[in-house]
Order: structure tokens, then C-alpha cells, then sequence
């Protein structure tokens, strides 16, 4: 480990938006748009950067749920037909703006990425990104982190263990069909930190995780290192903090502030998908089925009131994200330093933990200015990049501490995942839950018709606990859809239960969900079995 060293870690996480007999759905439009502006740019700039020697690395937390909507054909069919659609719009939108040479420039940098998304997809990776996140993962470029299997609060289940083992081990079996190494970390949903966690990680041989902040900043006693070095609990396991302040400074943290708020940045509220007529958005989906983002947006950030808004300048825009990149490594710079002088040259780590989809979704540059940072860091003697791995080093030479209970969520506990608005939803995921470890000690070996209906009851269940319901009940113009999705897994979950109690069960309906909610194909329900 280097003496002064920074971690980006990034979380991808989604909800299982498949719907096979709904094509052009506004929740499905959601992946492709992470496809479009998140992942393979991000494949491009590391393409880029391995190309010229540059030994980049970050961790990567990339949902199971994720990795199967990635891996699943009919996905990556209607993904392709979306980017064809969105290519011929831009042509389109090329014409309709002939007499407006600056919004033109705007239409042609979307529309070149476009093409690029669509040659890089269907050619490059063949369709299959997860292969080519494998290959930077053997080189050493990213370290993989595993997860749940449905993004779950794990502190509300924490006083059912047999829930979260079977959340880590069908997480487990999913990368090691889809990566070729098992993960040394494990990534806290939301980051969400409980008393005891570190003993069920360790059961499972992970070494690390990351926590925010204010887990070790409260923690018993108060690590003299604060956030800058990793900790250890006291069964061995380490803990990193993320360095919020250094977050909030990317992100804003919800304010005006953070690099993505320049003027010169596009401004990512205004998309023609919320603003056109019906008429001219007809070949590129059907408004009934709901307003979507389209990635074609035409306006940098509004300068004030009076001014109005400014059309995009690429140029200007990564010009800004070259400024921005140089600032935070600056800034990186002089906070290990001074890190470094207050532990006494001992060394010291920074660790920025972000979700993806900010990369991309909410900061169309945001990808150009983490491979600009990327490329900065490596070219700093200074400061090195490092995975999360090479720092926990000799763990009996780590600080001892015990985090506290918290999250990453704006309120840094659970009021996001658990209040007036879904609270109602956990006496039925919960009861679902313990009627699922009730069948797997009634059903230990059972095989045929009745285990494929045990398995489909555990992977409805497993969706039930994800927390984007919850946190999607939160938003007025997504909580229909995240109760219709969360009553469709409960319901489907009590159909087994009930007809394994008669003892029938309707093949025709299995069948179907089978194929409606089709990951973890090697899902074993034993998983929610008591351990002996």
C-alpha cells in the first residue's frame, strides 16, 4: 500500500424492471439509459485508458439483480432496437433544427454516441458488457465487490439471519456464474451498517467493507485514525469509511454546490422526452406508456433568471470536467497530506464511494471526469490509486473500532427505507420471510415440480426485500409502480405457499411467472434453511 493513498468505489445498483409483455415500458427505458450514459461510456474510457498503459483501478459493486437484467437476451434485444430508434430520431432532429448551427452541434454529439453505444455493444462486447468488466477485473484494473442479491436494507433483517444468508449466498452463486474470481469485499447496501454484521461477513470469508462516515466517527471507541485509514473489528474484519466531505464536493450533496451544478455542464432536467409533442416523439416510444429521458438534451446549466439557458458547448463542457478533475486531485492531495502529517507519516487512504448512475444519469461528463481524474492521479507522485484489497494489509496492525449503526442515505440511518409513506410493506415481506424458512425445514428435499415451486417462492421473496420499493414509495411518480411490483412478488410468494398446503399447484401459472421473473436460474430455496 502506498503511503498516501485514494479508492473510488462505485455502486451500480437497479430494481428488476424486466416486463416481456410490455415492450417500451418506462421502467425498462431506465436500464437502457444507465447502458447509454453510464456503462459504456465508462467501458470506453477504461478501454482507453488501459490502451495507453495508464494502470488505473476502482472497486465496483454491481448488483446480482443487475448483472442478470445485463446477462438476459430479450434485454439486450429491445436495447438494441432502442438505440436504433434513438439514432434514427437523431438523424431526425438533425433536420428539424437545419437553421440552428449551435442546437446542431448539440444533436450530433448525442447522436456520435449513439453510434458509438450501438458499434460498441453489438460489436465489441458482442452484447455481453459483463464479460469485458470480468476482463478488467483478471487485469487487475477493478476489483469486484459482491452483495446482496436484491439490494436489501440488511438492518431490518437483522434479527433474522437466515434472510440475509440466503440474500448473500444467491449473490454469491450469481457472480460465480458471470466472473471468473469470488469477491474479497462485500458492499453494504446503501451502505447500511448493523452491530454483529462483521461476524456474518466473515462467516463468508469476505476481508472488508465500507461504511459512511459517521459509522466510525461515533464508533466505540472513536478510531484516533478517523476516516482515513481502515479499521478493525475485533473478529479481524476491516472497515472502511468513505470521506463524505470529499463525496459531497463531486456530488453537491442535494445543494447547488459539487462540480456537476457549472454552467457549462448539460443540463440533465431538460430532456426533449418531457418536452415535445406526442407527434414528434411517436418513433421514438409511446408517450402513453409514460415520459421518459431520451438523452437528447440541448441546454448547458440556466445561467440566472434574466439570462435563461445557455445551448450545450462541448467544448466548454469538457474543458469544465478537465478543470474539475484538477481541482479534486489537488484537493485528494492536500488532505492525505494533511492526514499523513497528523498520523505521523503512517499511511493514509481516501475513500470515494459514489453510485454509478451519478456518473452519467445526473452528470452527463461525470464519466470524462472520472477518467480524467483517473488519468491525473496515476501521472501524481503525490498520491497513488489503489483497490481496496492492497490497504487492509496486516490487520493487527489496524486501529480497533466498532462502527455504529448508519447508512449512506441523506438522513444517515433508515428514515429513507422506514417511514408513513411504506411502513406498511415489512409485516408482509416479513411474514413471507418466515413462512420461507418455515418451507425450506418442512421441504429439504424435495425435487420436481414442487422444488421449482419452492425455488420461484424464494426468488419472489428475494425481490420483495429489495429496498427500491420502499424508497421508490417515496416518489409520487414511481410509488404506483413499486407497489404493483412488491404486491406482484408477495402474491406470487403466497400462491406456493398456499397450494404446497394443498398440496397443488397450477404448472401453466408456474411456467409463466418462471419466465416473467426469470433471474437466478440456479437459485436453491434451501438457502433460507436454518443453520444446523
Amino acid at each position: 500500500m502506498s503511503e498516501k493513498s485514494l479508492l473510488f468505489v462505485l455502486d451500480a445498483q437497479m430494481p428488476f424492471v424486466r416486463h416481456p409483455d410490455m415492450p417500451g415500458s418506462a421502467e425498462e427505458a431506465q436500464l437502457f439509459t444507465v447502458l447509454s450514459d453510464t456503462w459504456l461510456p465508462l467501458l470506453r474510457s477504461c478501454t482507453g485508458l488501459e490502451t495507453e498503459g495508464i494502470p488505473f483501478r476502482f472497486a465496483l459493486s454491481i448488483s446480482p439483480t443487475l448483472c442478470e437484467m445485463l446477462d438476459d437476451p430479450l434485454l439486450q434485444s429491445r436495447y438494441v432496437e432502442h438505440l436504433d430508434k434513438s439514432i434514427e430520431f437523431g438523424i431526425s432532429e438533425l433536420e428539424r433544427h437545419a437553421g440552428s448551427p449551435e442546437e446542431r452541434e448539440a444533436i450530433k454529439h448525442h447522436l456520435d454516441r449513439f453510434q458509438a453505444n450501438r458499434r460498441d455493444f453489438t460489436e465489441t462486447y458482442e452484447r455481453n458488457i459483463l464479460a469485458k468488466i470480468d476482463y478488467f477485473a483478471l487485469r487487475g484494473h477493478i476489483e469486484i465487490l459482491a452483495t446482496t442479491a436484491t439490494s436489501v436494507f440488511m438492518p431490518l433483517y437483522a434479527d433474522i439471519p437466515e434472510a440475509l444468508n440466503a440474500q448473500i449466498e444467491t449473490g454469491l452463486t450469481t457472480y460465480r456464474r458471470h466472473f471468473s474470481s469470488t469477491p474479497s469485499g462485500f458492499w453494504l447496501p446503501a451502505m447500511a451498517w448493523f452491530p454483529g454484521c462483521e461476524h456474518l461477513l466473515r462467516s463468508y470469508g469476505f476481508q472488508y467493507t465500507f461504511v459512511d462516515a459517521h459509522a466510525l466517527l461515533f464508533a466505540d471507541p472513536i478510531p484516533g485514525t478517523g476516516v482515513y485509514s481502515p479499521v478493525s473489528c475485533e473478529n479481524g474484519f476491516a472497515v472502511f469509511a468513505r470521506d463524505t466531505v470529499s463525496c459531497r464536493k463531486i456530488t453537491g450533496g442535494g445543494d447547488a454546490s459539487g462540480y456537476p451544478h457549472s454552467v457549462n455542464y448539460l443540463d440533465m432536467d431538460r430532456d426533449i422526452g418531457f418536452e415535445l409533442d406526442e407527434g414528434t416523439l411517436s418513433t421514438l416510444f409511446d408517450v402513453h406508456l409514460g415520459r421518459r429521458q431520451t438523452g437528447f438534451r440541448y441546454w448547458g446549466r440556466t445561467l440566472s433568471e434574466t439570462e435563461g439557458a445557455l445551448v450545450y458547448r462541448i467544448d466548454r463542457a469538457f474543458a469544465q470536467a478537465e478543470s474539475d478533475a484538477a481541482d479534486f486531485v489537488e484537493h485528494a492531495a492536500a488532505v492525505l497530506s494533511r492526514a499523513s502529517e497528523i498520523r505521523e507519516g503512517e499511511p493514509v487512504s481516501m475513500v470515494c464511494a459514489l453510485p454509478l448512475h451519478f456518473l452519467g444519469q445526473s452528470w452527463q461528463e461525470g464519466v470524462s471526469w472520472l477518467e480524467t481524474t483517473l488519468r491525473k492521479v496515476c501521472a501524481d507522485p503525490r498520491v497513488s490509486l489503489e483497490l481496496p484489497l492492497s490497504c487492509v494489509g496486516d490487520r493487527h496492525s489496524l486501529v480497533r473500532a466498532e462502527p455504529r449503526f448508519s447508512s449512506w442515505h441523506p438522513g444517515g440511518y433508515a428514515e429513507e427505507v422506514l417511514n408513513s409513506s411504506n411502513d406498511w410493506i415489512y409485516r408482509f415481506v416479513r411474514k413471507a420471510t418466515l413462512r420461507m424458512i418455515d418451507l425450506a425445514e418442512r421441504f429439504p428435499d424435495d425435487t420436481g415440480l414442487k422444488e421449482r415451486a419452492l425455488n420461484m417462492a424464494a426468488r419472489e421473496l428475494l425481490l420483495a426485500q429489495s429496498m427500491h420499493w420502499p424508497l421508490m414509495m417515496n416518489e409520487t411518480d414511481r410509488c404506483e409502480y413499486a407497489k404493483k411490483r412488491l404486491e406482484e412478488s408477495v402474491r406470487a410468494f403466497t400462491v406456493v405457499y398456499e397450494s404446497l398446503g394443498s398440496n397443488f399447484i397450477s404448472t401453466e401459472w408456474l411456467t409463466t411467472t418462471e419466465k416473467r421473473d426469470n433471474l437466478f436460474p440456479d437459485i436453491n430455496y434451501r438457502v433460507f434453511s436454518r443453520k444446523k
